[in-house]
């Protein structure tokens, strides 16, 4: 108990709040924002059984929902030196006449409420968010790293704005084999998650759930075959269609990431099968080598081509995508948190 409590109720929201928390992204956060209006998609990120995971910061006096701190499971683990979480909508109502450092209260009170290891973001603005976590919880702050693979039989780009195709020279010392993965009950057939060893920690239920089970994108699962015939590893990934163009878009990767290496043929029997662009992938903590080894090359600064992130609306400029995080050894990629998700109401595709 602190001076907030005197003034606020906080604590996390349930089902009942549903409502109260949809009204407020609408009038706070942006007019019209998917979570404002997708009650189905809302659910699906955020309810938890009866929980839905947000922090809230109700004024006792006025009963007005003042702030908001929402999270993402990385897993369903009771295991507190695994249960990490991602953060998502932090926002307090721009009225001036809020108790100062209220937001920041309510992502410190996260840790308290979860139970978490820790709280990692993913997307995070960097004029805001990224200042105020250096600032108040000394997180270490990083712009994620954006890799692209150009199918070679493409002359005519529609997605990507090609000025200067890379010279790539992959080592491939082996052929890593893969085999699409259709269902869960297929992926613990052949992939043992308690083999895997990273941060964020990421279960079966959380594969389940967001590979499987979303309400609107389709994702292609592949297990990468280790010696042993099963799977070492797993790599996660949507097909994108814009503009008349197709892209190939690695979201994660769970396990051995040396399997990796060997995956360039591979992509490139994807990618000539599959008629796309290009294939990219955001990451921050992959080991590089890898990606070099499986012909990716990094967006850098200088690099005069364009590979775009945002499709909802289709937007062709690069994009930057900040995080932060505190234990060694984290992991990022574009999946995590809230940054794979659609921008508007859409069918499932």
């Amino acid at each position: 108990m602190n001076q907030f409590d005197t003034r606020y109720e906080i604590r996390l929201a349930d089902s009942s709040d549903i409502v109260l928390i949809m009204d407020f992204i609408d009038k706070c956060w942006k007019k019209g924002h998917i979570m404002s209006q997708d009650r189905n998609l809302f659910r699906y990120e955020y309810q938890d059984g009866n929980q839905i995971n947000f922090v809230l910061a109700i004024d006792k006096s006025t009963r007005l929902l003042e702030g908001i701190f929402g999270f993402i499971k990385c897993s369903d683990t009771k295991d507190v030196k695994k249960k990490d979480i991602w953060g998502s909508m932090w926002k307090v109502r721009e009225s001036g006449e809020n108790m100062p450092l209220l937001g920041i209260e309510l992502a410190k009170r996260v840790f308290d409420l979860t139970g978490c290891r820790t709280q990692i973001g993913n997307g995070a603005n960097p004029n805001t968010t990224i200042p105020l976590r250096r600032l108040y919880f000394h997180d270490r702050t990083v712009r994620m790293r954006q890799y692209y693979k150009l199918n070679p039989e493409i002359e005519e780009f529609k997605v990507a704005l090609v000025q200067k195709k890379p010279e790539i020279f992959p080592e491939n010392h082996f052929d890593t084999e893969i085999m699409l993965l259709s269902s869960m009950n297929q992926v613990k057939e052949n992939f043992n998650f308690e083999s895997v060893n990273s941060i964020p920690y990421k279960d079966s239920w959380y594969v389940n759930k967001r590979y499987f089970c979303h309400p609107y994108y389709h994702y292609l699962v592949y297990g990468l075959k280790n010696g042993s015939g099963k799977s070492g590893a797993l790599l996660m990934a949507r097909i994108i269609e814009c503009n008349g163009g197709r892209i190939f878009r690695i979201v994660d990767y769970m396990g051995d990431q040396r399997l990796f290496s060997g995956m360039s043929n591979t992509l490139d029997k994807i990618m000539k099968e599959m008629n796309l662009e290009y294939m990219d992938f955001y990451t921050y903590g992959f080991e590089e080598q890898y990606l070099w080894d499986a012909g990716f090359i990094y967006r850098s600064d200088d690099d005069p081509n364009i590979i775009p992130n945002y499709f909802e609306p289709f937007l062709r400029e690069n994009v930057d995508i900040w995080a932060h995080y505190k234990l060694d050894g984290t992991l990022f990629f574009k999946a995590d948190g809230d940054q794979e998700r659609p921008n508007k109401i859409m069918e499932k595709i």
